[in-house]
């Protein structure tokens, strides 16, 4: 746009922004952020919300991001000093407890915090729920798993609700790690605490399970998903997460399942099942989903496609959807 005279305003950053968003695309999210910042330009708060998943999901800074929004972050800050003024009455320990880990967070003394989180779980000491948020989502930044891991632990102990954003750091970081022992277990709180994952999110842990071996673990985190996750990508997730494995049979079954249940067919899943029966020499079958997959590339100009099946195939069939739009 700026090679061709045009500035972008604030409503094209904000969609430029979703867009790079959606597609976890945060080195070109840092460039218009930076146009955004020279040009006293905002983003709206939904678009400032799914910008600070994002950079958290990749594990790099949003420093950039909040000094272009300092309004949100200031409105956040004011919104814990009520919630904290707010639990005086709850004790004056309780209170000082919190307000030296929030000291040493805002020193970024994590060593520290690490002390004083085991020693306040031996002794039964909660702390408030928004500052274990941040322990976990500092600790996922730095790559910190297993102090991450404590903390999230230790709000499990107390019973505390933990945000989505923490929730989604720490499955983050264990994706970016190949260290998934306790992602199941984590999903499935999260999920009970009425957060959700998201489509691509989910799809993408489910996948990344598979290409690691471990399509039990892959199907827990499917059967934990809310119903209405459980769509096409998902289940072309859990698909190239059998046959990644090397269970073809499962993958097949799945693919039949998905279909029993009214949910139709992506290219992308066409194109996961392809590969996956190519690499097994699955001649019989390959041939009937090669005529299938080259049927719906043919068809595709002139249908409509869901949200769900976008996703799919940009994560799934992504050299086959360029190839369409050219």
């Amino acid at each position: 746009m700026q090679e061709a005279g045009v500035q972008p305003d604030k409503a094209a950053c904000n969609i430029l922004v979703e867009i790079c968003c959606r597609n976890g695309e945060t080195w070109a999210m840092m460039k218009i952020l930076q146009y955004m910042k020279e040009n006293f330009l905002v983003l709206r708060y939904p678009v400032y919300q799914k910008a600070l998943e994002t950079f958290k999901m990749a594990g790099e800074s949003c420093e950039i991001l909040k000094q272009v929004n300092r309004h949100f972050v200031i409105e956040h800050f004011k919104e814990e000093k009520t919630d904290n003024f707010g639990e005086t009455a709850s004790g004056n320990r309780s209170n000082a407890d919190n307000g030296l880990v929030l000291n040493l967070i805002n020193k970024r003394n994590l060593v520290a915090v690490d002390y004083l989180l085991a020693d306040m779980m031996d002794k039964g000491v909660p702390l408030d729920s928004k500052i274990i948020s941040t322990i976990i989502e500092l600790n996922s930044a730095n790559g910190r798993r297993n102090n991450a891991l404590f903390a999230f632990e230790y709000g499990m102990k107390f019973g505390l609700n933990i945000d989505r954003i923490a929730y989604i750091a720490l499955i983050g970081l264990s994706i970016r790690t190949n260290s998934f022992s306790k992602v199941v277990e984590i999903v499935g709180e999260m999920v009970r605490e009425g957060h959700s994952l998201g489509t691509q999110q989910s799809a993408l842990l489910i996948y990344h399970l598979g290409c690691n071996r471990d399509p039990v673990s892959a199907a827990k985190i499917f059967s934990v998903l809310p119903e209405g996750e459980k769509n096409i990508a998902t289940y072309t997730a859990l698909i190239g997460a059998y046959f990644s494995s090397g269970n073809v049979n499962k993958g097949l079954e799945t693919l039949q399942i998905m279909k029993s249940v009214g949910i139709n067919v992506a290219l992308g899943t066409y194109c996961v099942v392809v590969g996956g029966l190519e690499k097994c020499s699955r001649v019989s079958e390959l041939e009937f989903y090669r005529k299938e997959k080259k049927r719906m590339q043919a068809e595709s100009n002139f249908q409509a496609v869901s949200l769900e099946e976008t996703i799919c195939n940009f994560l799934f069939a992504g050299d086959s959807v360029v190839r369409l739009t050219r």
